[in-house]
């Protein structure tokens, strides 16, 4: 069976470069990462495993989790920590990411033809989903369409757009080929929301059967409730045993940490310092993330490459930090974060503002009628990006382009910037480890 895709065309460009969070240190300094600043830290009792008791008594780990709405990873937001915490304990890849951020085999070992057009995997014969059936080729083909099946509206569908070809070689062999080269599909594929599925299961859950997550990972899933999931260990290392609490927001699940009833879970920006105190600073993890300016040069009036510059040049980062998050952000000098290889450097590389002067001639030579229409600027309806939105809106308009800002709730906002027909939109990238 053979699933052919479209080569897709480049989506954004970039123009706002990277924010930061801040924890804090061991020392009580304020330590800076490369973070989204609207994106929740995670807290822990002492950001270390617990430790076995004198009886010998299985070791648990109690996550406190929020948003979680499905236990199929096809549902999973990249941007959604906790949602990606659980699809990587319930679902194994085919790669996965080692310390140094290279790719490893997963389920599977991989190799690619010498113009990384044409990648191979071959899964593991003694890989098996948690109701002990074999994880096979079709198993492989059926989650990757799954998922390349929501198109341009699906985020995760959209990283992967230059698949153009998923073929079963054999039981358990597939070749994934691409419409241009990359040598870095294994990295992509290691994310957890292209966790393998059972097409058997999922076929089953979709004909009305109430069953319980099938699993590719780690651990087995049993329903305790409405709010609670308790994973069993079946392979691999890590706690015997995973007591997942449900939350309805960051708040209660903060409240629980708090009170001593869970090891983990993420913290909202506005109490880090309640869990700082609690946990301690090296309890305290922020995640590695940004938030940029997208622009779809396909839409007019944005194919005009002086309008783009004149945006990029009457955006402030330095004030977008100050206005919206004060201390906790950091502007970005570029689109590599600081801490990767070649990222981190003192200047801003390219067209980089505020230069006022010069973006507001730009403007008015793109608008040399005055401007019919204002540019739509969408944001989710997050209040961080809401300000971030407030700011750019003020920013550009500061320079003669008019803007119109439209606060979107997330489903809705992550649907509009995936289908082709977006101006300007606000979006941010998320980096979480095992």
């Amino acid at each position: 069976m053979t699933r052919r895709r479209s080569p897709r065309g480049p989506l954004v460009a970039c123009v706002l470069g990277l924010l930061a969070l801040a924890c804090s240190g061991s020392d009580g300094s304020a330590e800076r990462s490369e973070t989204d600043p609207d994106l929740p830290t995670s807290a822990s009792t002492d950001g270390e495993s617990p430790a076995p008791s004198d009886d010998d008594s299985p070791i648990e780990l109690r996550l406190g989790l929020v948003g979680i709405e499905s236990f199929d990873p096809v549902a999973v937001s990249p941007a959604s920590v906790p949602q990606l915490v659980l699809a990587d304990l319930l679902y194994d890849t085919l790669s996965v990411i080692d310390d140094a951020g290279a790719a490893q085999p997963g389920l599977a070992t991989f190799s690619a033809n010498v113009d990384l057009t044409v990648w191979r995997f071959e899964i593991d014969p003694d890989a098996t989903f948690a109701d002990g059936s074999p994880i096979t080729s079709d198993d492989v083909l059926f989650s990757l369409d799954r998922v390349l099946a929501g198109g341009r509206s699906s985020l995760a569908a959209v990283r992967l757009d230059r698949i153009a070809d998923v073929t079963p070689a054999g039981a358990g062999t597939v070749d994934i080929t691409l419409s241009e080269p990359s040598a870095v599909l294994p990295e992509l594929l290691a994310s957890p929301v292209y966790g393998i599925t059972s097409r058997a299961t999922i076929e089953r859950a979709s004909a009305g059967e109430g069953l319980a997550p099938n699993g590719s990972g780690d651990y087995t899933a049993r329903f305790d409730g409405t709010d609670r999931v308790t994973l069993a260990r079946r392979s691999g290392g890590g706690p015997e045993a995973v007591l997942v609490d449900l939350f309805p927001d960051e708040n209660a699940a903060l409240e629980a940490f708090l009170d001593g009833d869970l090891d983990w879970t993420t913290a909202p920006p506005d109490r880090l310092g309640e869990a700082a105190e609690f946990a301690g600073s090296s309890g305290l993890v922020p995640f590695q993330g940004g938030l940029m300016l997208g622009i779809d040069a396909g839409v007019a009036p944005l194919g005009d490459a002086g309008l783009r510059r004149a945006i990029a040049l009457a955006i402030d980062r330095q004030g977008i930090v100050d206005t919206v998050f004060g201390p906790t952000a950091q502007p970005a000098l570029g689109v590599i974060p600081a801490g990767v290889p070649g990222g981190g450097g003192e200047e801003c590389r390219g067209v980089c503002g505020p230069a006022r002067d010069e973006a507001t001639p730009l403007a008015a030579a793109a608008f040399p009628d005055g401007q019919e229409l204002p540019l739509r600027l969408l944001v989710d309806d997050s209040e961080s990006l809401r300000g971030v939105g407030s700011e750019l809106e003020r920013q550009l308009e500061g320079v003669g382009i008019d803007v119109e800002l439209v606060s979107l709730p997330v489903p809705t906002y992550e649907e509009l910037i995936a289908t082709g027909q977006q101006q300007l939109f606000v979006f941010g990238w998320l980096g979480v480890a095992r």
